[in-house]
């Protein structure tokens, strides 16, 4: 059976206990440390989610970083193709390319991601 808990309830229990231990309901030894903990693992997940968000924002948008990497076809239909791109799937335009093959992404236009076979 798995335990889940988020964050914001591991904060609070932490800011609970502490607040019962100083106003006495808590023994001192037993509060402060688990209150401590519970605090610190809450701070831990909220500054480690604040400086992963920092990180995705900075990052350029997905298809200008695509041009000129190759993947491989995964299914055809009518013209899009399914490709494995560096383990994450996109749809590409793909004029004449059969699953199996290796393509090569060369630009972005109105239709979306255009890419062409590799020979």
């Amino acid at each position: 059976m798995d335990v889940v808990i988020s964050a914001s309830a591991l904060g609070l229990v932490g800011g609970l206990v502490l607040l019962f231990t100083f106003l006495g309901r808590i023994p001192p030894w037993l509060g402060y440390p688990l209150g401590g903990a519970l605090l610190s693992v809450y701070m831990l997940i909220v500054v480690v989610g604040l400086k992963s968000s920092r990180e995705f924002k900075r990052r350029p948008p997905p298809s200008a970083s695509v041009v000129g990497k190759r993947g491989v076809v995964v299914e055809v239909e009518g013209g899009w193709a399914l490709v494995k791109l560096e383990g994450a799937y996109w749809r590409v335009y793909c004029g004449s390319c059969a699953p199996g093959d290796v393509v090569e992404v060369v630009g972005i236009d109105d239709l979306g991601i255009v890419a062409r076979r590799v020979e």
